[in-house]
């Protein structure tokens, strides 16, 4: 088994924050389920699980539709992700009403690091 597929094993077995949806086996595009309370608690975990697609050739899908709330050090991992993805040309998608991180964003002013929607998004 590879490095990246064992790391993606660890990564999907442990669970709070983060959860990687069942359909990403299934499709090419992989999918990043956010917890409803996103904290610092969980911050680590949810950048080891992003890590993890620093480099897929895909767009990775953030599920940001049961987000209720979200602290610094979660937006702080998101717009790290984001620019780390945008530097090397890969895209960052977003699912879901993005509220709560619209709203962290806005305050911490990264509303245009993310590129969130401007509004509900569903699929």
């Amino acid at each position: 088994m590879s490095k990246v597929k064992a790391k993606r094993k660890r990564v999907a077995r442990s669970g709070a924050a983060v959860v990687e949806a069942a359909l990403t086996a299934q499709r090419s595009q992989p999918m990043i389920m956010l917890a409803s309370n996103c904290n610092v608690k969980d911050a680590a975990e949810l950048k080891q699980t992003l890590c993890v697609h620093l480099d897929d050739a895909e767009p990775v899908t953030v599920d940001v539709g049961s987000v209720e709330r979200v602290d610094t050090s979660t937006m702080q991992v998101l717009c790290a992700f984001v620019r780390d993805r945008a530097a090397r040309e890969r895209k960052v998608e977003w699912l879901g009403d993005a509220s709560a991180v619209r709203d962290a964003a806005r305050l911490l002013g990264v509303e245009s690091m993310l590129c969130l929607p401007t509004s509900k998004v569903t699929r």
